[in-house]
């Protein structure tokens, strides 16, 4: 399955895209989130990732 999402900036997207990934994840399914937004800090914030030093 794939999924993409796309819209405006500050319209949910990164939040829809965490609630999903997380929600596949509990279901024993494998999740990978591809984000090509550069300016997009806080997404991988929200999956639980810190940014290499």
């Amino acid at each position: 399955m794939k999924i993409i999402l796309c819209g405006k900036g500050g319209c949910g997207k990164s939040t829809i895209t965490t609630l999903l990934a997380r929600a596949y994840e509990r279901a024993g399914k494998n999740v990978l989130v591809v984000d090509s937004d550069e300016s997009n800090f806080g997404l991988h914030r929200q999956l639980g990732f810190e940014l290499p030093q």
